[in-house]
């Protein structure tokens, strides 16, 4: 399998600092996943990528395709956090894909 042309370059905007990450499709499930392992500790998305817990929160523009798209239980967590901006995601529930190629992500709460 050539994963060269699936390399997907995406920012990680934290506290500290900022992390460019190269990554490719199918390398994590999710968003949550590729920030769990390159960044921060297990407390990072507490419920296992539920869509529940709210403990991913990142905020993110320019989302395309499958990516843009509310998932399972996130509308009703991003509700209940009074979060109504359509940038604001849950990052269990971001695939990786192309579409996170070159954005930047912005996580909301440093654990």
């Amino acid at each position: 399998m050539n994963l060269t042309g699936n390399r997907i370059f995406v920012t990680i905007v934290y506290t500290s600092g900022e992390l460019l990450v190269e990554t490719f499709r199918g390398e994590y499930r999710d968003l949550k996943c590729l920030i769990q392992d390159r960044l921060y500790s297990e407390e990072f998305g507490q419920c296992g990528g539920m869509g529940k817990c709210g403990t991913c929160l990142v905020e993110i523009s320019g989302l395309t395709g499958e990516a843009a798209s509310l998932k399972r239980n996130e509308a009703t967590t991003l509700d209940r956090l009074a979060s109504c901006r359509p940038e604001v995601r849950l990052a269990c529930q971001v695939p990786v894909d192309s579409s996170l190629s070159n954005l930047f992500v912005k996580i909301l709460s440093d654990h």
